[in-house]
């Protein structure tokens, strides 16, 4: 009987070693993220899971507090973040002047001329500036 029991624990020991893949810690969001959008540390809750996801880089939340993420798609609610999910968005700040007054502005410079100033915002909309101060 002894054998019998010691057999059937060993036994039962590998089973769990084979069947068993590691557990991982990964960041899954609580709600949902739509394109473009900001993702914060709140956004986001580490679960563990034993199964293996296709994510090669799985979002670091250390990293998450420092940088500011943007959704590079639509992320469902409870879904896993993955790095190629992310982007740190490039600031694109804008300075001009017209004679003692100082703008900054996001967005990129379309076109300058000695009356006006073109830019394209971060929305897609474009705004032109008159340096005389009229719209």
């Amino acid at each position: 009987m002894r054998i019998f029991v010691s057999i059937f624990s060993l036994l039962l020991f590998i089973s769990t070693n084979i069947f068993a893949d590691g557990v991982q810690v990964v960041p899954i969001t609580n709600k949902v993220i739509k394109y473009k959008a900001q993702i914060r540390y709140s956004d986001i809750r580490l679960v563990e899971v034993s199964d293996k996801y296709k994510c090669k880089e799985y979002l670091d939340v250390n990293i998450l507090r420092q940088n500011k993420y943007h959704a590079t798609h639509y992320i469902h609610k409870n879904k896993i973040v993955c790095k190629k999910n992310v982007y740190v968005p490039v600031s694109s700040k804008i300075k001009f002047k017209f004679g003692n007054l100082e703008i900054e502005r996001d967005g990129t410079v379309i076109k300058e001329t000695d009356q006006y100033i073109r830019i394209k915002n971060l929305d897609g909309t474009i705004d032109k500036i008159y340096k005389n101060g009229r719209n």
